[in-house]
C-alpha cells in the first residue's frame, strides 16, 4: 500500500504547503509579540510556529529532492529545477537555524527587544527566500506542466483522474500508473 494516493506524483505536493503557512503565520504572530511590552505567551507561540515550520520545511525539502531524483526533469527546464531545489535548500536551513535561535530567545536568553527586532527581520528574509521557492515552484507547475496529469475541466472524478494521461509526472506513482494503463 503506498502512502501517496493514485491521483499525487509523489508525496512533495502534498507537504509543501505546511511550511509556508506555519512559517508565514509565525512571521504574522512575531510581529504582534513585537507590539506587545512585556514578554508574553504570544512570542512563544510564534517560537513553536518557526519550529513546526522549520519541521515542515526539511520533510518537503527532502521530499522535493527525491521527486526531482525519481523523475529526471527534462533539459529545457533542468536549470528551473534547480534553481528550485538551490533557493528550497537556503530557505530550508535558513529556517531551521533560525528555529534553534529562537528556541534560545523564548526559554533561555530573554534579549532584549533590539535583538527581537534583529531576529524578526532575519525571519523577513527567510520568508523571501520563502517566497522565491514556491514562486520557482508555481512556474514549474503552472507553466511548465512537471509533476502534474492533465484532467478535464469539470470531470475531477476518481475514474477520469485515473485514466488521464500522465504529463511530466514524477516519482514511483508515474510508474505505478503506466503499469496499469490498458493502453
Amino acid at each position: 500500500m503506498s502512502l501517496v494516493p493514485v491521483w499525487a506524483p509523489n508525496l512533495h505536493p502534498l507537504v509543501v504547503h505546511f511550511p509556508i503557512a506555519l512559517l508565514f503565520a509565525a512571521a504574522a504572530v512575531d510581529a504582534a509579540s513585537l507590539l506587545m511590552q512585556a514578554h508574553t505567551p504570544v512570542r512563544d507561540v510564534a517560537t513553536w510556529l518557526y519550529i513546526a515550520g522549520a519541521a515542515t520545511a526539511v520533510g518537503a525539502y527532502f521530499t522535493g529532492y527525491t521527486a526531482a531524483q525519481a523523475a529526471g526533469p527534462p533539459a529545457e527546464f533542468a536549470a528551473l529545477v534547480a534553481l528550485h531545489a538551490d533557493r528550497a535548500f537556503v530557505a530550508t536551513w535558513l529556517f531551521a537555524f533560525f528555529a534553534s535561535l529562537r528556541l534560545a530567545m523564548s526559554y533561555i536568553l530573554r534579549p532584549r527587544r533590539a535583538l527581537r527586532i534583529g531576529a524578526f527581520a532575519v525571519a523577513l528574509v527567510g520568508l523571501g527566500a520563502l517566497a522565491q521557492t514556491a514562486l520557482h515552484g508555481a512556474r514549474l507547475v503552472f507553466e511548465q506542466g512537471f509533476g502534474v496529469r492533465a484532467v478535464a475541466a469539470g470531470q475531477a472524478s476518481t475514474e477520469t483522474v485515473e485514466k488521464a494521461p500522465a504529463r511530466r509526472m514524477v516519482g514511483p506513482s508515474a510508474a505505478r500508473l503506466e503499469r496499469e494503463d490498458p493502453e
